[in-house]
């Protein structure tokens, strides 16, 4: 088998010493051989980055940046700035790629000279049991019709990461688009919403080739009122970036999911707030969003979204937080 074309698989590190190995080496063993990988310690304080440069004496392939803390988006343009493939793919350092993944994407991107490869993905839990698969069937877009397919995209979930694709480097190069490290959550779907206006054919392949850990501190318990810090600046980043004829459905969209994720994850399941200080805080955070007013009612979006649009509307944040509540005592019967 021939691997003619260089790819450079960069993986963002920052306090995995317990899954780093196991990612690595899913990289390593991949069928598809010519590779560069590049390993970004993003100033652990834990052992990840000694490891890093143990696994970088055992396989030439290898190579590790060192660099001060800055965050998801910085680590990886660190590696997109070192790195010489052809083609560019991301991993998170706590996920593995099932070891067939680069040699579909590259058999898919030369074949139908595409800009981007899209592929299928599988969250797991710690202890190995799959929690949802999300998968597409084969399909390849032009770029007006990806712009047209980008509502459905993002609410598929296909659209909105960069650790389920391959990009052409050439592409990135020409973009000059960077990760925003400036933007606390969501910073994928800002870089792949700025690089769509640069991607001329877009394929997306029936494959599942990227295991997503689901892991526990992720969860519930991890609320971080400083998030909250990051939504003016999201919410103007989204707004600015020119998407077409989708431009106001997409923008609704995302920005209600984005509002009512934070709300609900930083505030509302905020073990150390009462319940008038996460009402307060609801109203804080939504008065400081920025073109709210452009926010509507869109029978497309789910349920959960229609009715924070609603309580914006109405400027009642208690109905929100009721909705949430309501929600969380249904969850937690069915559980019993």
């Amino acid at each position: 088998m021939e691997y003619k074309d260089k790819v450079s698989v960069v993986l963002p590190i920052y306090n995995v010493e317990k899954y780093l190995k196991k990612s690595v080496q899913s990289v390593q063993n991949q069928t598809y051989r010519n590779l560069e990988i590049i390993l970004v310690d993003d100033g652990s304080k834990d052992s990840s980055g000694r490891i890093c440069d143990e696994l970088s004496k055992e396989d030439s392939r290898i190579q590790v940046v060192h660099k001060n803390n800055g965050g998801l988006a910085s680590a990886r343009n660190s590696g997109y700035e070192v790195a010489t493939g052809e083609y560019v793919m991301y991993i998170d350092s706590d996920d593995c790629v099932k070891e067939d993944t680069v040699k579909k994407c590259v058999d898919a991107i030369e074949r139908d000279k595409s800009d981007v490869v899209i592929f299928g993905y599988e969250k797991v839990s710690e202890d190995g049991n799959i929690l949802e698969v999300c998968s597409w069937d084969n399909k390849i877009y032009s770029h007006n019709e990806m712009t047209e397919h980008l509502y459905r995209a993002i609410c598929e979930m296909s659209f909105g990461y960069a650790w389920n694709k391959l990009y052409r480097k050439s592409i990135l190069d020409k973009s000059g688009v960077l990760g925003d490290a400036k933007v606390i959550d969501r910073e994928d779907l800002i870089y792949n919403m700025e690089l769509l206006k640069y991607w001329n054919k877009i394929t997306y392949i029936d494959y599942v080739g990227y295991e997503y850990l689901q892991r526990s501190t992720s969860l519930l318990h991890n609320s971080n009122l400083a998030r909250l810090n990051g939504v003016e600046y999201f919410v103007e980043r989204v707004h600015d970036i020119d998407v077409g004829e989708a431009q106001g459905k997409v923008f609704n969209m995302v920005v209600l999911h984005y509002l009512a994720d934070a709300i609900i994850k930083n505030i509302i399941w905020n073990a150390e707030l009462n319940a008038k200080e996460k009402k307060q805080l609801i109203k804080e955070t939504i008065d400081r969003c920025p073109n709210k007013g452009e926010l509507y009612s869109d029978r497309d979006n789910g349920k959960y979204l229609r009715e924070l649009y609603k309580s914006i509307e109405k400027g009642n944040m208690k109905y929100f937080y009721l909705y949430v509540k309501l929600g969380d005592i249904k969850r937690k019967m069915f559980k019993k």
